[in-house]
């Protein structure tokens, strides 16, 4: 007698097909999710298939369609929080579509070359535009989708943007509307280098409302928290403490707000402090932290249906979005009443 894993292995989207009475070639596209199905089919094969044990063979599927079932995800060369939710999102979607991701920390180093000896159906980029120009120069004729996505994007690939700079005027606006005037910020990005979308948004605003700048430089670190607590303290220290500061990431608002405690400064009574990318920590901190939050469920799935595009017409045009990010105020920049700097 067969087992229920040997039967499992024996069960082909043939037989499915023959038991619901449908073409093989519907409950193909609609296994490997492909838009043209209806929602109706889709539910209806995806329900037979549990019910008959079926599993999908990627050696198979990759000898049969020269498809491997894989695709990479590139990320910047830091530890960071926010990358860490757009892969958990995107692996998330490849598992829903019986795809696995493979993830790849890319660098000046990397310029160029593949990642991974691994082929792949497709490569995601996030916030690093240049290596998607490089792979892309390197390999003119492969015919790999790859999309580029997040706040710094490859205008001539597939991109799905998400508009920082639009954002990072909205979260100094608000600082500037609740009444603080010393407004710094914090950042790594230097004056004159890439991707300077948060920093631009800032000056933008800062200038429109006729406010001196301030910025508070950074090293970028695989500690950065711990980094950054200690940072804030010893400016202080030297160059008094600000009415608010704007943070480039919701790590680097965390350990600042950690740094300020350490001085006994109460949030936001003396000093509000907000955030970017719109990670989970920031909820649940005695002062819940203002942040500006990164659409990433809405970046990978639209990613995600580009390349689906993109693997159904090679030679479509291109495709780009650029979505919103959505500030969150929190009690972090809420003026309290004991808070005379933003009274005045």
């Amino acid at each position: 007698m067969l087992s229920r894993a040997n039967y499992c292995e024996m069960v082909t989207q043939l037989d499915i097909a023959r038991k619901l009475g449908l073409s093989r070639q519907l409950v193909t596209f609609a296994l490997a999710g492909y838009p043209q199905v209806s929602p109706e089919s889709r539910k209806l094969i995806q329900a037979k298939a549990i019910e008959m044990g079926y599993q999908p063979n990627p050696h198979a599927r990759a000898l049969r369609e020269g498809k491997t079932g894989i695709v990479a995800l590139w990320i910047p060369n830091q530890i960071s929080s926010h990358y860490a939710h757009v892969t958990r999102v995107l692996t998330r979607l490849l598992k829903q579509n019986q795809m696995e991701l493979i993830v790849s920390e890319v660098g000046a180093s990397t310029s160029g070359r593949v990642l991974s000896h691994v082929p792949v159906d497709g490569i995601f980029i996030v916030d690093a535009p240049s290596q998607v120009s490089n792979y892309l120069r390197a390999h003119p004729r492969s015919n790999i989708p790859v999309i580029s996505m997040g706040a710094h994007c490859y205008s001539k690939s597939d991109y799905v943007k998400i508009d920082l700079l639009k954002g990072a005027v909205d979260a100094t606006q608000h600082l500037v509307k609740t009444g603080y005037r010393r407004i710094a910020h914090m950042t790594f990005v230097q004056a004159g280098a890439k991707d300077q979308e948060r920093r631009a948004g800032y000056l933008k605003m800062m200038r429109r409302a006729r406010l001196k700048p301030e910025f508070i430089h950074y090293p970028l670190s695989d500690r950065q928290r711990p980094v950054v607590r200690r940072l804030i303290q010893e400016y202080i220290g030297a160059h008094g403490c600000p009415q608010a500061i704007f943070c480039h990431s919701d790590d680097v608002a965390v350990g600042v707000y950690r740094g300020l405690c350490d001085m006994g400064l109460r949030i936001p009574s003396d000093v509000a402090v907000m955030g970017c990318d719109g990670i989970e920590d920031t909820e649940y901190l005695e002062c819940p932290i203002t942040t500006l939050i990164q659409p990433v469920q809405a970046m990978c799935a639209t990613a995600w249906q580009f390349f689906k595009n993109r693997t159904l017409a090679p030679k479509r045009s291109a495709q780009h979005v650029t979505l919103n990010p959505h500030l969150v105020i929190r009690d972090s920049t809420r003026p309290s009443a004991g808070n005379k700097k933003v009274q005045s």
